[in-house]
């Protein structure tokens, strides 16, 4: 049976504003849009009024964890956690056990997604050989296996000639090099655990300055514009990063830059584990390994600059680098506990945050989430359009709801905001027009 979702304000993936229409769904993809009359008794109606219908969103950076840390997620509890999110296209990073690196790898991968997955899964491929920094991957290979990019994400790519050589490579495959940038050598050989600044001083912990972030994106942008490579930044935190993608786009050089939900929306005080009061007093909760993420949760002024990244278009990608993460793996000492925050459950309502301030304008976000991604995969998805696919997410804009991880989906409930108050709830997924998620929690089998 058709479906038809009635009533709702869509955001087509392109416009700047959100127009009612009627979207029909036939089978696996999007028949028309518009004002469409049909006898609502040949087909199945979704109504959406007082909702947002946007395209389904799409992440290009996260942490799937298997095979290899099936504790920590699984290829079904993350992609149902994505659902739940909005989300109906994920890339999957080679962060696993064996690390995707083969062709063999990836299509291991592959054959697990098409048993097990809610929504559709792409694999990231690694830069170099279980991800070492050593020797360059047969990056041919993974991209004929399906690889949509290649990165060590977890790990930079240090070596600079191998950087400069995988940007090559770039080119004759036409893939992005998605880079973890952080230098090492300032970051105390890889020793920092939190954001480097008078807080860290006064906790007594390493910290990982923004120099350690910018040294390194400038390092790529630089052999960027020398190789003509396809370059991404993964995860943009520090407003010296900020200063150089101005640079590179004032020289036309060819980049895409990424900032998460949690660098666009909490800061370092976090870390002391408040939700309320003054967040700067120390107390009991203070070394808050949930809070602890990589790179780290900064300032204000950071927090501002990857607003005017957005605002600018200097970043077009919001992805959330969802990173669960076993009790075990956070219930440890700040110097000891793993990086990463698990948050497909907790983006949407955590970006719309700045929209209810009016800092940024809530297409601008939706862009970030939906075409702008779907434009750095070369992929037809991320748009509510004749013969598109029918992947939809519909949500309640004002919807208050109290972050809860005992009612996460994915296996990792490792997140500084447990316990606040978000305003934005998902209500509906589908993909490739099938319900997959609804508000009542109901997944389909």
């Amino acid at each position: 049976m058709k479906k038809i979702i009635k009533n709702g304000q869509v955001f087509d993936g392109i416009s700047d504003k959100l127009i009612n229409v009627d979207i029909l769904i036939n089978g696996k993809f999007i028949e028309e849009v518009g004002k469409i009359e049909i006898n609502e008794k040949d087909v199945e109606i979704i109504d959406a009024k007082g909702y947002i219908v946007s395209p389904g969103f799409i992440d290009i950076h996260s942490h799937l964890r298997e095979p290899g840390y099936e504790y920590k997620e699984t290829i079904l509890t993350g992609t149902q956690a994505a659902a739940k999110g909005g989300f109906t296209t994920i890339c999957s990073m080679p962060t696993t056990i064996p690390a995707l690196d083969s062709y063999d790898s990836i299509e291991y991968l592959k054959d697990i997604c098409a048993d097990r997955a809610k929504v559709k899964v792409l694999p990231i491929g690694a830069v170099t050989e279980n991800r070492e920094g050593e020797k360059i991957v047969e990056m041919k290979s993974l991209a004929d296996a399906g690889a949509i990019g290649f990165s060590d994400d977890g790990e930079p790519v240090s070596d600079n000639n191998i950087m400069k050589t995988a940007l090559e490579y770039s080119k004759m495959v036409s893939r992005p090099i998605m880079n973890h940038c952080d230098d090492r050598q300032i970051n105390f050989k890889g020793q920092g655990v939190m954001n480097e600044g008078y807080l860290s001083q006064r906790l007594g912990c390493a910290g990982i300055p923004n120099a350690a972030e910018a040294s390194m994106l400038s390092r790529d942008i630089l052999l960027a514009e020398m190789t003509g490579g396809n370059y991404h930044a993964c995860h943009i935190s520090a407003k010296q990063s900020l200063d150089i993608l101005k640079m590179a786009k004032s020289r036309g050089i060819k980049y895409t830059a990424e900032v998460t939900p949690h660098h666009l929306t909490l800061t370092e005080d976090f870390i002391l584990g408040a939700f309320e009061g003054d967040q700067k007093q120390i107390g009991e909760n203070a070394y808050n390994t949930n809070a602890k993420v990589f790179p780290p949760l900064r300032t204000d002024k950071d927090i501002l600059s990857m607003i005017e990244g957005i605002n600018d278009d200097l970043i077009t990608i919001i992805a959330t680098d969802h990173a669960p993460h076993g009790f075990e793996d956070k219930m440890t000492t700040i110097n000891q506990a793993a990086f990463g925050i698990s948050n497909f459950e907790t983006s949407l309502g955590s970006v719309l945050a700045k929209v209810h301030l009016k800092q940024i304008e809530l297409t601008k976000i939706l862009k970030c989430m939906t075409s702008n991604p779907a434009s750095f995969l070369n992929k037809k998805i991320g748009r509510i359009e004749k013969n598109y696919p029918a992947d939809i997410a519909i949500f309640d804009l004002n919807k208050k709801w109290i972050v809860d991880t005992n009612n996460f989906v994915s296996k990792g409930k490792n997140t500084p905001i447990n316990g606040t108050e978000l305003t934005g709830l998902i209500t509906t997924t589908l993909v490739d027009g099938e319900i997959i998620y609804s508000i009542n929690g109901e997944f389909n089998e």
